[in-house]
């Protein structure tokens, strides 16, 4: 990878302390960033260093792919990994709050919070690391930050470019609107509310609601839409393309306009289905989510994809910061939730390809909680796995892919009453994924039952992907049991001296697990230290 690092001067989401001023974004190219952006080779090094905004240097812990940080917190809330360590705060995020074994034992989490209280008594300057709220806030608006500059950049009318520049200028700007939408997705997705800014090196205290910063995602992806049908596919696009896209993001698989419009799509999609709880969803939505991924990704696409350079040090993972690393049995930061891996239906061939057993079960790690125990241990990619690796190997997508595209088209349709249009795609999903499973479609199953079997294909295609927490939330998973939320029949191992009668060793066994999480986060306090907000009448925290 050509390294190019722009670096914006350190902002208070992830310093001790500072001044006001340090809020407002310093220019990255200082001390005159115009020079740099005049010219294809500057406009091409700057969107690479879109990628950089992921790195931050954390107070406690170093160089960190804060964005990885951000990933992992939506995948241990989603209970189809765990973390059991302290990191980063990590493991109050995924600290469930009740587990109830099979004889009605109540078991409450060592702390005795819930996720709510643990996590906003870390949200300050002073917690540091420690301090879950501020990762996936920084990250996003690190990334608007830059994508707003490079949009600036194009108005330039000193920039220079050859051969056709109205198209060159089209393709930077799709990028950056991509990122930007990209980046809006995921404050509005998470957050109580945010901040809409189209000013490089600018913020304000304009706060507004979770639904007002995904309309504002969705109306740049729209632009991006509108970008691309304006771009020629030629021998300039292919050589824009594998310049701002990563050589160890698979930048030779270049993603045409018409790919790219199609991931737009998917993210469309995915942005109105995470957003909304199942009761929430109306005949119109769900008809929504049919057009959307009509026209999304397809299965022979090239998509935008998130992987490491052999050597794990020319790239933003270190060979740890990615989901495939930080699983694998080298790192192993984090672990396979059992409560994923009884997703798989027997003969499953990812299964068996994907784990192996530990030797000796994890159980009550450290003993932080009976949530943190699992037998499994994912198999590295290069000796034939699929889901973690020791030597930098695997891409995940940075956004939506062909199997969730179909599989929200599949509930979309399984949920209008198409049951058995809806269970093919499930089928082709597992058949794309070389499952070896027998087809479900027309056998005779009925709405709950193929809404079920479409639940364990979602958890299990997507493992890892992005997906976990928002599929909880929706379905009402991560709510209070008093309000209907939990999980019954959650695979936990538990030592057997809590069981009764007592039993040697660990045993995995059925419980009803309460987790009783946020459904969207606090603003982080990091923020609104230094960025006070005006006149709003919306809640910033729970």
């Amino acid at each position: 990878m050509k390294r190019y690092l722009i670096y914006i001067i350190t902002i208070v989401i992830l310093t001790g302390a500072c001044k006001k001023s340090s809020l407002l974004l310093n220019d990255p190219n200082l001390p005159t960033p115009e020079l740099s952006l005049v010219t294809e080779a500057g406009l091409k090094n700057f969107s690479l260093g879109i990628l950089q905004k992921m790195m931050a240097d954390v107070p406690d812990e170093g160089n960190t792919n804060i964005f990885h940080i951000a990933l992992t917190n939506h995948s241990i809330m989603g209970d189809e990994a765990y973390v059991p360590y302290g990191n980063y705060g990590m493991r109050w995020v995924d600290q469930v709050h009740k587990i109830t074994l099979p004889s009605g034992t109540v078991i409450t989490n060592p702390n005795g919070l819930d996720q709510k209280t643990q996590l906003q008594g870390f949200d300050s300057r002073g917690a540091g690391e420690l301090n879950a709220f501020q990762y996936e806030w920084a990250v996003n608006y690190y990334i608007i930050a830059q994508a707003n500059q490079l949009l600036t950049a194009l108005e330039n009318t000193a920039l220079s470019l050859s051969g056709d520049a109205d198209n060159k200028k089209n393709i930077f700007k799709a990028w950056a609107l991509w990122w930007k939408g990209y980046a809006y997705s995921r404050i509005g997705s998470m957050y109580l509310a945010g901040i809409i800014t189209n000013v490089a090196g600018e913020t304000n205290g304009d706060f507004v609601d979770h639904t007002a910063i995904m309309a504002e995602a969705d109306k740049i992806l729209n632009e991006c839409l509108t970008t691309l049908n304006n771009i020629s596919e030629s021998a300039e696009y292919s050589n824009i393309m594998t310049a701002i896209v990563a050589s160890f993001n698979d930048n030779k698989n270049v993603v045409t306009p018409a790919m790219w419009k199609r991931q737009v799509y998917s993210l469309q999609a995915r942005n109105l289905m995470a957003n909304k709880k199942i009761e929430e969803m109306t005949p119109a939505n769900w008809q929504q989510i049919i057009t959307l991924t009509s026209q999304g990704i397809q299965a022979g696409d090239n998509i935008f994809r998130f992987g490491m350079d052999p050597s794990g040090t020319n790239d933003i993972s270190q060979a740890f910061f990615h989901p495939y690393a930080f699983i694998g049995e080298v790192q192993q930061f984090s672990f396979v939730s059992e409560r994923l891996v009884q997703e798989f239906k027997p003969g499953d061939a990812r299964f068996t390809k994907g784990f192996v057993q530990f030797s000796v079960p994890k159980v009550n790690e450290r003993g932080r909680g009976l949530q943190f125990g699992t037998r499994w241990n994912p198999v590295f990619i290069e000796d034939g796995g699929l889901y973690a690796t020791g030597d930098n190997r695997g891409l995940v997508p940075w956004a939506c892919s062909y199997e969730e595209n179909q599989l929200m088209r599949a509930e979309a349709l399984i949920r209008t009453g198409s049951i058995q249009q809806g269970l093919q795609l499930v089928d082709e999903v597992r058949d794309f994924q070389n499952s070896g499973l027998a087809h479900v479609a027309n056998t005779g199953l009925n709405a709950a039952q193929a809404l079920e079997e479409y639940r364990r294909e979602r958890r299990v295609a997507l493992f890892l992907w992005g997906t976990a927490f928002y599929d909880a939330r929706r379905w009402g998973v991560t709510k209070p049991a008093s309000q209907g939320g939990g999980r019954a029949n959650a695979i936990v191992m538990i030592p057997g001296n809590l069981l009764s009668p007592p039993q040697a060793g660990s045993v995995p066994t059925p419980c009803f697990m309460e987790y009783n999480y946020m459904d969207y986060w606090d603003v982080p306090q990091n923020e609104l230290d230094f960025n006070t907000p005006g006149n709003i009448s919306i809640p910033l925290k729970n």
